[in-house]
């Protein structure tokens, strides 16, 4: 490790335990909501100023030159107009990024111009060294993602807090975290939480904890966190190793939190979820009291049907690593997964995108408004689609002024099953070349479906056609599988999992007769509203 990774490192070490030592309060929370949420233009154009227009090397200064849009264009629109009125206005004017041109993916083609991005162009330049981190990892590696302290402490961890108060854990109800892997997404609740002066009694993952590639940094930090966290009178958990196969485990600990205190949060993934409730079932048990944050996967009417039966409340979370906090459950929610989405940090547009072979769908495009965001973003595609609407609900958000609500929320290219996701493209190469070259047949034999099967868990099933004969199926799951985490730098991690599944059976079409090599559960349903 060099020397200014060692002093970035140390940096970050003594940030976290600043975190840890210093929560903030419930009333800390409600007054920053309220406070963004009334100077919302002001920041909008304090962060293009510094963060785009002072910035020579932004790829957002490139497009708006491009477009031939001043900063005081923008202020004027603004003052006009407002922000969402404004963002509209420059998307029609070619500033905006897809999905894959947010990844570096594909160039930006503007009118005569082309540009070429990477993902890392888009890094805050100003943000501390953070923790560090890296993308889904759906393309390759992924891509490292510092994830600022300094912005969890803005962003994440209130928005995390004031979760639990309008679901009504505010007060003494335990959190317990069961999440795939003790990195990313569990240490991003991990610290969030740690610095509201309610951290998790326990975080369980799921991942093999020698396969998980949590670095010796991370987990040291959970270790100071420890120290930290005892050296105030609170026990900050570290991870412990809990599989599908120790789900009694993990609802063993639920119960006792909850019969001991009335009440317990657990936040896991919806597939996680339902394996908890099928067991809770069987076993005769109810959930009564214990509310679920769903996370990592979307929560479908029929997980939360099965979850629910068990008397538990579950309510849907929306994030993403490059931004942060998007959506935080409704309390009085009219959808499974209806969310409060969080305008005092982002502000949102939509813009019609084509689904192959189903149409098209309005695309989220998020744009910050925290100078300490890890990525700054304007007019940025998340590759997810759903419904937007404004409401009275009477929760806790709805009094902050947060009254835009978020459901259905869908990925048009990622697939996901059981917490873990993948980006649809980049399956194709396993599905059209490997795959056929291996076991035989051609390109359009192969397909991949994101589905939830009878048991209400989300799975990803490797359709097989019969035209390819007789053939080791388990054997070209597992091969897609080696393939897939090849690429994507998480070896072993669906692991065991049961996830991605063989079926022998024609591919799916479209309509118009098509083959597409995936299909999302969002796609299956556009096409079946296509040809209804």
């Amino acid at each position: 490790m060099s020397l200014g990774s060692l002093l970035a490192y140390g940096r970050t070490v003594w940030d976290l335990a600043g975190l840890i030592a210093r929560p903030i309060t419930p009333e800390n929370c409600r007054n920053l909501v309220r406070q963004r949420m009334r100077t919302r233009e002001e920041r909008f154009l304090a962060l293009v100023g510094e963060m785009i227009y002072q910035t020579p090397r932004s790829p957002y200064l490139q497009l708006l030159k491009h477009a031939g849009v001043e900063e005081g264009d923008i202020r004027r629109m603004v003052q006009e107009g407002g922000v969402e009125r404004s963002l509209e206005a420059l998307r029609d004017n070619g500033v905006y990024l897809t999905f894959e041109e947010f990844k570096g993916l594909t160039d930006v083609v503007r009118g005569s111009r082309t540009f070429r991005f990477s993902e890392r162009d888009f890094d805050n330049p100003r943000q501390d060294p953070g923790v560090r981190m890296r993308t889904g990892g759906t393309r390759s590696a992924g891509v490292p993602v510092n994830v600022s302290l300094a912005y969890i402490a803005d962003q994440r961890a209130p928005a995390r807090r004031l979760m639990l108060e309008a679901l009504g854990g505010g007060g003494s109800a335990p959190t317990v975290l069961w999440l795939f892997s003790r990195r990313a997404v569990g240490m991003l609740w991990w610290i969030s939480l740690s610095h509201t002066g309610q951290p998790p009694r326990r975080w369980f993952f799921i991942a093999n904890p020698g396969k998980d590639q949590t670095t010796r940094g991370h987990l040291a930090m959970f270790r100071i966190g420890q120290i930290v966290g005892r050296l105030r009178g609170v026990h900050v958990p570290y991870p412990e190793f809990a599989p599908f196969e120790a789900t009694g485990m993990v609802l063993d600990t639920v119960i006792e939190y909850r019969d001991r205190h009335g009440m317990c949060i657990l936040v896991t993934s919806p597939s996680a979820a339902v394996r908890l409730a099928a067991l809770a079932l069987a076993r005769g048990d109810t959930l009564n009291g214990v509310t679920i944050i769903g996370d990592a996967e979307p929560l479908t009417p029929a997980k939360a049907e099965e979850i629910r039966r068990t008397g538990a409340r579950i309510g849907s979370s929306y994030a993403f690593r490059e931004a942060g906090s998007i959506g935080a459950p409704c309390a009085y929610p009219e959808a499974p997964d209806d969310m409060h989405f969080l305008e005092d940090g982002f502000a949102m547009i939509l813009r019609r995108r084509p689904i192959a072979g189903a149409g098209e769908v309005n695309a989220f495009m998020f744009s910050s408004l925290l100078p300490s965001a890890s990525k700054i973003m304007l007019n940025v595609e998340s590759d997810d689609f759903g419904e937007v609407i404004e409401r009275r609900c009477g929760c806790l958000w709805d009094d902050l002024g947060l009254r835009r609500h978020l459901a259905y929320v869908r990925s048009f290219t990622k697939l996901t099953g059981e917490g873990m996701t993948v980006l649809g493209t980049e399956t194709i190469k396993i599905l059209e070349e490997v795959l056929p070259r291996e076991f035989g047949g051609a390109s359009v034999d192969y397909q991949l479906l994101e589905a939830e099967d009878d048991q209400n868990l989300t799975r990803l099933f490797l359709i097989i056609s019969p035209v390819v004969g007789q053939i080791d199926e388990q054997r070209a799951a597992t091969r897609f599988r080696e393939e897939l985490e090849k690429g994507s730098g998480r070896i072993g991690l669906w692991e065991g999992t049961g996830t991605i599944l063989p079926v022998r059976r024609y591919p799916i079409t479209t309509p118009a007769g098509k083959i597409l090599p995936f299909y999302t559960q969002a796609t299956a349903k556009a096409i079946r509203q296509q040809a209804g």
